[in-house]
């Protein structure tokens, strides 16, 4: 969905500063663990916006 990772790595590290477990799966690029779940790259940014961690709109 994004071009660029910028905006993936700041809400990821946003996600991670507040408390939350979420790592890389290795498996897949675009994928990440968050607790027990797998959620795209998409999910965790809007997981980061919906929380107020990131700006509403990446671009």
């Amino acid at each position: 969905m994004f071009e660029d990772s910028a905006p993936i790595d700041e809400a990821a590290a946003a996600l991670k500063v507040s408390g939350v477990k979420i790592a890389p799966t290795g498996e897949e690029p675009k994928h990440r663990r968050i607790g027990d779940f797998i959620r795209s790259d998409a999910d965790v940014w809007r997981l980061a916006a919906k929380r107020g961690l990131v700006e509403a709109d990446p671009r």
